[in-house]
């Protein structure tokens, strides 16, 4: 059986992490570009590979399987049909997109245009396959099956850190949200701080309205309608990637990451645990992406349900949103107006 091709259009800075990722999943990479267009010739050198040029050509007509989307820079950031018609050229002949980043990348703009069509009934999943990297782990596939007997969730407190060669920190918001959203729900309110890496004493640059591009780390206190309540720190910033996650329930309390979960009742005894294959210095996140492409590039479907794309991309827009007003935000509010536009 001959191998998957793909194209990777990335950061010079991601070149190497995606490249390993490949190779772990044994797809051969046959072609590379890059947002700069003045470092083209010398990524594509770098990788070993033809040089591509134009992002909605290769989308168009390139002989390929896959197209890995590492950073798409303006493409698709905002809702333009031309970028639709791209991804959808692609669906067409049978190769797979898959993006780290979320696509398009802001609420604003998107009523009127063919992405809102997409997003609401779900077909955007298919045309560009967004990579979760959290919620489709072992450790949580593993987690999932306790939740009968230790859900509901009453509270949960996560951490998310990975190095951006996987993706920025809008990507890790979206990566967090879509994890929230199947443990507990949608959140009535998010209240949530950002802080970037080039923050100094009187500078203190906050988010736009998209998730591209951003850098540094989210702090965020989610409320539920029903009393329930969630925190999380998201980060960009680290050599290595880190799940932490305390969850609360009536039945006790569950402790997981990398490794995997223990759950211990309430009088601290432990009643389950779970030990996640050895990553053998490999980081788990590589693992876990060269995993999704291994079943997109096969045709085998994850048997996880989708993202719900309006619901995971209004949550991350009441997010920024409240890193600005400094207030907390609702994102059932930025969905409703979402939709309705």
């Amino acid at each position: 059986m001959s191998k998957a091709r793909c194209i990777l259009w990335l950061e010079p800075t991601q070149a190497t992490t995606l490249k390993r990722v490949l190779e772990r999943a044994d797809i051969e990479l046959i072609g590379a570009g890059s947002p700069d267009s003045a470092r083209i010739g010398q990524v594509a050198s770098d990788l070993g590979c033809e040089p591509v040029d134009d992002l909605r050509h290769a989308l168009a007509s390139a002989d390929t399987d896959l197209i890995l989307l590492g950073s798409p820079a303006r493409f698709a950031d905002q809702a333009q049909d031309a970028d639709l018609d791209g991804l959808k050229a692609a669906h067409a002949r049978n190769v797979c997109v898959a993006t780290l980043e979320p696509t398009p990348a802001t609420v604003n703009g998107i009523g009127g245009t063919s992405f809102a069509e997409v997003l609401q009934t779900g077909a955007l999943n298919e045309l560009a396959h967004m990579m979760p990297m959290t919620r489709h782990t072992p450790m949580i596939d593993e987690l999932c099956t306790v939740f009968e007997t230790f859900a509901p969730i009453r509270s949960c407190a996560i951490t998310i850190g990975m190095p951006n060669a996987l993706g920025s920190l809008g990507a890790r918001l979206f990566d967090a949200m879509d994890l929230i959203r199947s443990l507990i729900g949608i959140p009535d309110i998010i209240e949530a701080g950002y802080i970037s890496p080039a923050a100094g004493r009187g500078l203190h640059p906050l988010p736009g309205q998209s998730l591209r591009d951003l850098h540094g780390e989210f702090t965020l206190n989610l409320r539920f309608s029903d009393g329930r309540c969630s925190t999380l720190f998201l980060t960009d910033q680290v050599g290595a990637s880190m799940i932490r996650m305390t969850l609360m329930s009536t039945e006790g309390h569950i402790i997981a990451n990398n490794d995997g979960f223990k759950w211990f009742n309430p009088v601290g005894e432990m009643i389950d645990s779970y030990n996640a294959p050895q990553a053998n210095d490999a980081d788990p996140t590589e693992i876990v992406l060269a995993n999704q492409l291994i079943e997109l590039c096969s045709g085998v479907g994850p048997k996880r349900a989708p993202i719900d794309y309006p619901s995971v991309l209004s949550m991350t827009h009441a997010t920024l949103l409240s890193t600005r007003t400094g207030q907390g935000e609702s994102p059932r509010a930025v969905e409703h107006l979402l939709l309705s536009m």
